[in-house]
Parts: structure tokens; sequence; C-alpha cells
């Protein structure tokens, strides 16, 4: 068993499920709580010769029985659900309400006195910085234990307490006890001193007097180590985690919300961080190059290699060196040094040729190229036909 593994989700709302979940038992005095603990106990355990958990109290009238809350965890060693064992009804009915009032209300810890009339002898018995280190817990059901030997005295009015039945069906009624809907589920104890016939009588009264099924609401358990006395215990049990796991409280919507915006949170801060450290290795890598690098002693040695092997080069040369005429062309030796400064200057032909391409500036080109000068030497051996000519 898990808590809360039984009901799922009920109307699509989250519920608050506890870690262990609490039974608690309640009932009057002498009502066997502590030996139906034991019972339980052993039935979940497999073990019928364990020892006793929870003390049982013999002669209740003499004594007061149980006066510190205690839990026992169900089996041994196990957070699935746990048993509290509490102290039986008063003769007081408002110290009754009140007392289960408080357990409703504020949860039950391991230890806790439980003293109805602040008796200041009783407050001795306990020391509070103990209680510090238990766990308050919520009551998630109740099992309320009965006797069937009193209820049966009371009904036939020959028992010792006339009231035993009327007290009962107050508490039970309660509305502390209420599960919305829901009442307690009743355990019937002492059944071995009965006749099947006077359990029967017991069953069907409590049924109808605190309007329950009898045979489904309630559980006979008398005393007895039988296979069907274990097949109860376990039917009761089941019931009542059952329910418990039915009246889960939901969670609000505050509590949703809240948990819904800190894992927000916790997304905007991973996001941040990423950015921070994305922008940080940037940086590195942006204004100190070299110190990425540093680390990795061969990366840091080529780099030096490479500085010492490459020279700077030489702004200052304008021509070409000398070159070894025993390695070059003999044409080659025979061209002049060459200027890289120096431009190419256009010929007279080749500006001719431009200037016929481009006719829309040929007037520009007249006027910006000098007429040619004319030849002063007649050569009269080439002219002379012209004056003789016939």
């Amino acid at each position: 068993y898990t808590p809360g593994s039984w009901v799922g989700n009920i109307g699509g709302m989250t519920q608050n499920t506890p870690k262990t979940t609490t039974l608690l038992l309640i009932g009057p005095k002498g009502s066997g709580k502590s030996s139906l603990i034991n019972r339980i106990s052993r039935v979940f355990e497999d073990d019928k010769f364990a020892p006793e958990r929870a003390q049982v109290t013999y002669n209740s009238s003499i004594r007061d029985g149980t006066r510190f809350l205690q839990e026992y965890m169900i089996p041994r060693n196990s957070t699935s659900f746990c048993l509290y064992d509490t102290p039986g009804f008063s003769d007081g009915l408002f110290e009754n309400v009140e007392m289960i009032k408080q357990w409703m209300t504020k949860g039950v810890r391991h230890g806790e006195l439980v003293n109805r009339f602040n008796n200041p002898f009783l407050n001795c018995e306990t020391r509070q910085d103990e209680l510090l280190a238990y766990e308050r817990r919520r009551v998630d059901f109740v099992i309320f234990v009965v006797n069937a030997l009193s209820v049966l005295k009371c009904m036939e009015n020959s028992g010792a307490d006339p009231v035993y039945n009327y007290r009962v069906t107050r508490v039970f009624n309660s509305l502390y006890l209420s599960f919305k809907d829901q009442k307690p589920v009743i355990a019937i104890t002492h059944g071995d001193l009965l006749s099947p016939d006077e359990r029967t009588r017991v069953r069907v009264y409590l049924g109808d007097t605190l309007a329950v099924h009898p045979s489904k609401q309630t559980f006979d358990i008398p005393d007895n180590c039988d296979p069907r006395t274990e097949v109860t215990i376990v039917d009761l049990v089941c019931y009542a985690l059952e329910q418990a796991d039915r009246n889960l409280p939901c969670k609000s919507r505050s509590m949703i919300s809240k948990a819904r915006d800190s894992t927000i949170q916790l997304w905007a801060m991973a996001h941040l961080l990423l950015l921070l450290a994305a922008g940080i290795i940037m940086f590195t890598v942006y204004f100190h190059p070299e110190s990425v690098h540093v680390a990795n002693p061969e990366i840091k040695k080529i780099m030096k290699f490479d500085q010492e092997s490459v020279p700077e080069p030489d702004l200052g040369i304008k021509y070409v060196t000398e070159i070894n005429p025993g390695i070059v062309p003999e044409h080659v030796l025979k061209m002049k040094k060459v200027i890289p400064e120096s431009t190419h200057k256009r010929s007279k032909k080749t500006k001719e040729l431009v200037a016929e391409r481009t006719p829309g500036k040929k007037q520009k080109m007249k006027k910006v190229v000098p007429a040619p000068e004319p030849n002063q030497e007649i050569d009269w051996k080439t002219i002379r036909h012209l004056w003789y000519d016939p």
C-alpha cells in the first residue's frame, strides 16, 4: 500500500497526499483499542508469536489506561500507514468532544500527553522538548472501537454503565469525526464472550443506532486466532485505507500556483545562468583570444614556433634584388630592372586607337593631343615629278 495509490485523481484536482496514512483508533475506556492494534500488527507481519507492541491495560476501572498518544507503523519499519492508540472516553461528553476536536483539527503526535483536566502532576510526566523530535500527523480516517459485551449489557439494562450506548452514539455522531459524508468504520471487540446470535444482535443494533451498514461498515473481531478473524482484520484495515484515500484533501489553488511559480522561477534562473555563461565565454574569446590556448601546451608551442620562424616584411624594399646569372636564362638577364612603383604609359598609337573608338570625345582628344611638328627637310627627288609632269 502507498498513500493515495488506491484512488486516482478525482475531478482532475491534485490531492495533498501524505507520506504516511494515519488511522486513529478511538473508543470508550476498556473497549480494546490496544489489543486490536496488537492483533493487526501480528496479522500484517504474519507472526502469531510476535510480542505485543501496545501496552494493554487490565481492569481499566482502576487505572486510566492509555494516557499518551502512541504511534505504531504497520508493519514494522514501514512508512505506508500507521495506527494511533488513544486514551478512552471519559464520563464527561464535553471533554470527549474537545479531545476529539483537538486531534482532528491540530493533528496527533507520538508521545503527546492527553491531559483532559489540566492536571499539573500529569504534566510532570512528559518533557515537551522530546516531543519536538516527532512529526505531527493529520488524521486521515478513524476506526471507532466498541465493546460488544458492554453494548449488549446496556441493551438489556443489566450493565454497570447504563449510558454506555448513549455516550457512544453522541461521540460517534460528532461532526469532527465525519469525513464529508463518510462516517468512521466500527470495530466490534470482545465478541468471543458472546454467542453468535448475541454478536449478530449487537451488529444490527449499532447499525440502526449509528446509521451505518451492519455488514459493510461494522467488523466483528473476536479475540480468536482463526483464519476467519484474520480475514476480517484485513478487510477492516483495507476499508479504512480506501476511505482515507478517497477523502484526501485537494491542494488549494494557492498551493498549485505557488508550485507553478517556483517552477517558472527555477527555469528563468537556469536560462539566465546559461546566458551569463555564454556571455563570459564570448567576451573571453573576443577580447583575450590568446587565453583560450594557454592551457594547451601543444598549441602554445606551435604558436611560439610560428612567431619565431616567419620573418617580418621589410617595407623599405622597392627594387628587385640582383639575380644570380648562373641559374637564370640569358634572355631574362637582358631585361631591365623593374621598378614596382612605376606606372604604365600609353603610346601614341594606343591613344589614337582609343580616340577613334570613342567618337564623342574626339574633339576633346584633338585639343589635348598636340599636332606633330612639320618636317623642314624636303626630298626634291621625290617631288620633282610634280613640276615636270606634262
